[in-house]
């Protein structure tokens, strides 16, 4: 468990006389270039018992219009834009402002949902500061900011004028997203709320990914038409006289296999006939052919008939 370092009444009495002057002195010549951040806005406050209230975003408060100001993350964790406080004024990101850390990365940064590197109040290493540097830890031995579901928790550690600074009053919708099975290529990941991707599966061909899905889909089977031709089971003739063929036209994608049976013998195998068809064997009956093909996976199979019939005999009585 965090011990709390507790600040000394004398030393109580000496930041009260910084914090007025430090405060007067911001009351009187603002910021000269307020930065709000590019990126997600952060938004809610951090509190400190020692100084109270650091304001995260002027929309806290409802002043952007006059005195845009507040941090966010960018898309690659870097943290910039200034927040304020009545006690201490402004605590800037920026990454100018942040040179000569103590130590580590100067970069605010969050990182998998752990914050690092430094926050500065900006009234630190002036003369009225009394040599204190203005520097607010963001993690360290025992101590740190994390983020989880855009919501902040743990403490941050300004030294003797801050001292311990909560957390959990922030808030930010990035590293926050709506659960979903994305593609990868042709591999299906997972996207948890916290916006956490884990791999599921990974399509061999012909399956393949579909944002959505959880499962590798199938394509379905489809004719390939070509002139006068569909690319579905035809007969040419469909009508013919006793002892004539006919050629048996057919010609899909997305099938494992096909065949083509008819009702006198005649079968033939393969995804598509020649371009002239195959011919029948002497057409003596009514004949039915029908093709069968075979999908992948859950799509579903083919099955279409095509019959061809005799042309009437007539007899003289």
């Amino acid at each position: 468990m965090k011990t709390l370092k507790r600040v000394s009444f004398s030393a109580t009495v000496f930041l009260g006389a910084v914090f007025l002057a430090v405060l007067v002195s911001f009351l009187l010549t603002p910021r000269p270039a307020l930065s709000q951040g590019t990126g997600t806005p952060i938004t809610g406050y951090f509190w400190s018992d020692t100084i109270g209230w650091i304001d995260l975003n002027c929309s806290n408060s409802g002043v952007c219009g006059t005195t845009p100001f507040g941090l966010s993350i960018d898309s690659s964790g870097n943290i910039t834009g200034d927040a304020w406080s009545d006690s201490i004024g402004w605590v800037s990101a920026n990454p100018s402002d942040l040179s000569g850390c103590p130590q580590g990365s100067c970069t605010a940064t969050v990182s998998n949902g752990v914050l690092s590197g430094w926050l500065r109040a900006l009234s630190g290493n002036t003369s009225q500061s009394g040599g204190w540097d203005g520097f607010i830890s963001l993690s360290g031995s025992n101590y740190g900011v994390t983020e989880s579901g855009g919501r902040f928790s743990g403490y941050a550690w300004g030294d003797v004028n801050v001292g311990w600074v909560d957390t959990e009053y922030a808030q930010t919708t990035y590293g926050t997203c709506t659960p979903a099975y994305i593609c990868s290529g042709n591999t299906i990941e997972y996207k948890n709320s916290s916006c956490q991707v884990s791999a599921v599966t990974t399509c061999t061909s012909p399956a393949f990914c579909s944002a959505g899905s959880n499962q590798c889909l199938y394509p379905v089977i489809s004719p390939n038409p070509s002139g006068n031709l569909t690319g579905n089971l035809q007969v040419v003739p469909n009508l013919v006289n006793p002892g004539s063929t006919v050629s048996v036209y057919w010609n899909v994608s997305n099938a494992q296999s096909c065949t083509v049976t008819g009702t006198n013998g005649n079968s033939w195998s393969g995804l598509s006939s020649p371009s002239t068809g195959e011919t029948s064997s002497p057409i003596t009956t009514q004949t039915t052919y029908t093709l069968s093909c075979q999908a992948y996976g859950t799509s579903p199979n083919v099955v279409e008939s095509q019959t061809v019939n005799l042309t009437p005999v007539y007899k003289e009585i």
